[in-house]
């Protein structure tokens, strides 16, 4: 039986699911004693053998293209399949997470796919991830002054030394970026936008970065911004996934820029770099159909334990509902998960914690600055740049995204796991209970 509801794609695919593979996941065939380098090879070979379930999937009847998709550095995407207009069934192949996004136009469809690709691979329905929506306040027009971080955080120490994040990669999902706003105007902005219209068109355009709402470039400022940022040279890899209107995206959106993001590895300069994902996105577990619930949460694990497997420290809002409420995935054991204090330290009132049912450990994991953040947000029709402060712990996850990219600047070979115990290690212990201010504030300690 196929669960689920239409989406809100193009009419002519009602019925999104998406097919994880459930052998040959990276926490079962990567040994942590491997390097980095070593790891990330692996995952490139599993993304460059060939899939038999690709040639399954084309005998039920859906003429397909094939097209090579190019890096940068002019490397090529392996086995990237994408639909033809028209098809009743479609479907695309993320070699990069070893899954499938599947499309359809009816129920059928899926479960011929599904009777194709079980038992090896675990067919759920597509999610919906939110952001959860911080006010938006008045605007700001701030020229070229730097921002100035309370001593307590240490970025000042970090700059005096030299260490501003060059040479990590941060990976930002979220509702874009604004790569011609002040704060990144002489920087690099990788950018992709992954479409949530229609799965039979390019999903993955690569043009200069643009954000319709703001939030992601105000999260973007707080990570890497020239003035405002934590660590201002680190090289940012945005993906576009929110609907502005909404600030909601799916499943689906996600893994094709998660997909995106892990296929930098085969640039080689980047294959060993420390690598840090940021992720405000969160659902609620009351919002899935209760037979699906398991079997999303099983796959949903199994991305981000091979993001783990791999040295990649993902770093997610604990979300802005108050005390006893967590979200998904920040919750997650995979996930170092950030609740928000204001610039006293006092815990803000909207930041969550508590005790997910995944893990018997207390979140948040730790707490950074997330009350009137002052960052980038957009530019008007004169190009001038704007700023705002706004409040969140979507505003302290960039910031424990930042520090935790200096760590890894000043400690070349700490990555991952590692990097995430020392972001806990050093944080500066706060006053107040444990499911309020987690490990403490991250800061820059060496």
């Amino acid at each position: 039986m196929v669960y689920g509801v239409e989406n809100e794609r193009n009419e002519e695919y009602s019925y999104t699911f998406i097919a994880m593979h459930k052998k040959f996941r990276l926490r079962d065939i990567v040994h942590d004693a491997l390097s980095t380098e070593k790891k990330r090879q692996q995952l490139l070979d599993r993304a460059h053998r060939p899939s038999r379930q690709l040639n399954d999937l084309g005998q039920i009847g859906v003429p397909l293209d094939q097209v090579a998709v190019h890096l940068d550095q002019g490397v090529s995407r392996p086995n990237v399949t994408r639909p033809r207009v028209g098809a009743e069934f479609a479907f695309v192949r993320l070699p990069y997470i070893d899954a499938f996004v599947l499309y359809s136009s009816n129920p059928d469809g899926i479960e011929q796919a599904r009777q194709l690709l079980e038992p090896d691979y675990l067919v759920i329905p597509n999610v919906e991830l939110a952001l959860s929506s911080p006010p938006i306040r008045n605007r700001l027009r701030r020229t070229g002054q730097r921002l100035t971080w309370p001593n307590e955080s240490a970025i000042g120490e970090a700059r005096r030394k030299g260490i501003t994040g060059s040479g990590v990669l941060v990976g930002v999902l979220d509702t874009g970026c604004d790569a011609d706003h002040l704060e990144f105007r002489q920087k690099r902005v990788d950018f992709r936008y992954v479409s949530p219209l229609d799965p039979t068109t390019n999903s993955m355009r690569p043009v200069q970065g643009f954000d319709v709402d703001g939030h992601g470039t105000h999260v973007c400022g707080v990570i890497a911004g020239r003035n405002v940022g934590v660590a201002r040279d680190v090289t940012l890899m945005v993906a576009s996934v929110i609907n502005s209107e909404s600030l909601k995206t799916n499943l689906d959106r996600v893994a094709v820029g998660l997909d995106w993001m892990l296929a930098r590895f085969e640039n080689r300069e980047n294959i060993s770099k420390p690598t840090i994902i940021n992720m405000s996105l969160a659902f609620k577990l009351g919002s899935i159909a209760a037979p699906q619930v398991q079997n999303i949460m099983t796959a949903i694990t199994d991305l981000l334990d091979d993001l783990v497997a791999v040295d990649v420290l993902v770093v997610g809002a604990i979300g802005n509902d108050g005390p006893g409420t967590v979200q998904v995935p920040a919750c997650m054991p995979q996930v170092l998960s950030v609740g928000a204090v204001d610039w006293n330290l006092v815990v803000a009132p909207f930041s969550g914690g508590g005790v997910s049912s995944f893990t018997p450990d207390v979140q948040p994991d730790i707490i950074g600055y997330g009350v009137d953040v002052l960052s980038s947000l957009e530019r008007d029709v004169d190009k001038d740049s704007w700023y705002t402060r706004i409040s969140g712990t979507s505003m302290a996850t960039p910031y424990v995204t930042g520090i935790a990219a200096l760590l890894a600047a000043a400690n070349p070979g700490l990555q991952g796991y590692g990097l995430r115990q020392r972001l806990i290690s050093a944080a500066l212990p706060l006053s107040g209970p444990r499911d309020r201010v987690g490990a403490g504030l991250a800061r820059f300690v060496i």
